[in-house]
């Protein structure tokens, strides 16, 4: 995997965490839970959006039950987009704590409905809906039964309309407590979730199931302790996201971590802006719509204090937004370069290249000297570090796919043409950045070639990085 950014996104004297994440008609969308503090009865929900991937973001909504609003999601039907919340009362009803699961809604990003308790879920946490097939499910958890008493469970919920929800079947309880339930379900039918146990070392179940979800796999992760579960799935690998608490001995001690499934076991991967305090994680996951290996990571952190030295670092925790590539499939071999680096008219003036071209002199790429990533395309020798254009063609060899889409990344100035027709001009400078640009293609069955004018961009260029998947 590979961190492209982690972007800071708010930075004031409020108590900002729980956070949700999604796409929705071509924004990237946030939502977390903001308060005087981790417990405040004046919490409630703010939702951000994001025209240009994360990089700037403009307040959309704010949204509160009658009581601390808190537990941020976001997630979408392709027609609505859904900030779910839960409102807890801090008041007790005979002893037990109680709530209600609610949720507001839009259709287009700018006009929301208030927020609404759900109909059919009284006292349960409706932690991280999801839709699926034209229903909404989810896995919530009891909140009126006390942790201590050891009876705390979670059930399955699906709803028609993602308002009125009906209580299917139990799915896990006993004495290890569980409760927060992060679900993922893929296009295919497939079903992952992670469910947090409150007690008996803080050990997660990995719950997999397949539409409509009647029967569920789950494995104990004996080898993790966690808090704030996340999990998703980038292609066939699972990865989970959690506080991973390292010590507990009087004083607590963690991390916001992100680990991958390997063989049954829980391997970590890295360890995000945390700090020595534990008051952080609680992850939102979204796919890029045009890329299946990248993701926003939406998370809240103390890690970075406040521009105001009175507001304290450990008590105001920020929101933060990681923008990860995951591990892709690069084309490294089968590519022809021009030995002749072109100066007459520059870029602007090139032309889709023919392999055939006796006077651009093609020759099967080799690697370069100066190659730093095994997935990189290194054309150096090829430059030479002398100005000019450089020419890469391949043919790749696509089978019953309508569309295409083609990743690249590029350390100077590149034409693209797709079959002949030209579908991108633009920009690049060192270094190259793995999927810089994505370009949606119609693809034929058989060969397809794709060729590169790389501007040597004054003989600095290396090369470029190429990958395609299907749209």
């Amino acid at each position: 995997m590979i961190i492209r950014s982690i972007r800071r996104v708010t930075n004031d004297a409020h108590h900002n965490a729980f956070t949700g994440a999604c796409w929705f008609k071509g924004n990237l969308f946030i939502a977390y839970r903001q308060g005087d503090a981790h417990i405040c009865d004046l919490g409630r929900i703010v939702v951000l959006r994001s025209r240009d991937g994360g990089v700037s973001w403009d307040h959309v909504a704010v949204l509160r039950g009658p009581a601390d609003t808190r537990d941020a999601h976001l997630y979408t039907d392709g027609r609505r987009l859904y900030a779910v919340a839960f409102c807890y009362y801090s008041k007790k009803e005979k002893g037990k704590e109680t709530g209600q699961s609610g949720c507001a809604s839009t259709e287009d990003g700018d006009i929301w409905t208030k927020w609404i308790p759900y109909r059919g879920a009284s006292n349960f946490v409706l932690w991280r809906p999801q839709f699926h097939q034209g229903k909404h499910y989810c896995a919530g958890y009891c909140w009126d039964l006390k942790i201590g008493d050891a009876k705390q469970e979670v059930h399955w919920f699906e709803s028609k309309d993602g308002m009125r929800w009906m209580r299917v079947r139990k799915l896990f309880g006993g004495p290890e407590s569980p409760n927060e339930c992060f679900l993922d379900i893929r296009p295919d039918g497939r079903a992952t979730m992670l469910m947090r146990c409150e007690r008996r070392g803080r050990n997660p179940y990995l719950c997999i199931s397949r539409h409509p979800f009647k029967t569920w796999k789950m494995q104990k992760l004996n080898d993790l302790s966690i808090s704030g579960p996340c999990v998703w799935t980038v292609g066939e690998d699972v990865y989970i996201s959690a506080r991973w608490w390292i010590a507990d001995k009087g004083q607590p001690f963690a991390h916001t971590a992100i680990f991958k499934m390997v063989k049954g076991k829980a391997r970590l991967q890295c360890v995000l802006p945390s700090g020595p305090g534990y008051d952080h994680s609680y992850m939102g996951v979204a796919q890029h719509p045009e890329n299946n290996r990248r993701f926003a990571l939406s998370f809240y952190s103390n890690g970075i204090a406040p521009d105001d030295p009175q507001v304290s670092q450990w008590d105001h925790p920020d929101i933060y937004l990681a923008d990860v590539l995951f591990d892709a499939e690069y084309l490294r071999d089968g590519f022809l370069v021009s030995n002749r680096i072109v100066l007459e008219g520059g870029l602007q003036s090139a032309i889709c290249p023919n392999p055939a071209n006796a006077s651009l002199q093609f020759q099967k790429a080799k690697a370069g000297a100066e190659i730093r990533d095994a997935d990189f395309l290194d054309v150096s020798d090829h430059i030479e570090e002398k100005p000019g254009v450089v020419f890469i063609v391949r043919d790749i060899k696509i089978v019953s796919a309508d569309k295409v889409r083609v990743h690249l990344g590029y350390d100077g100035p590149v034409k693209a043409w797709w079959n002949g027709e030209q579908i991108f001009h633009g920009p690049g400078a060192n270094p190259a950045i793995k999927d810089q640009k994505t370009l949606t293609v119609k693809a034929r069955d058989g060969a397809n070639r794709l060729a590169i004018a790389l501007d040597t961009n004054g003989g600095k260029a290396h090369g470029v990085f190429v990958r395609w998947e299907q749209a």
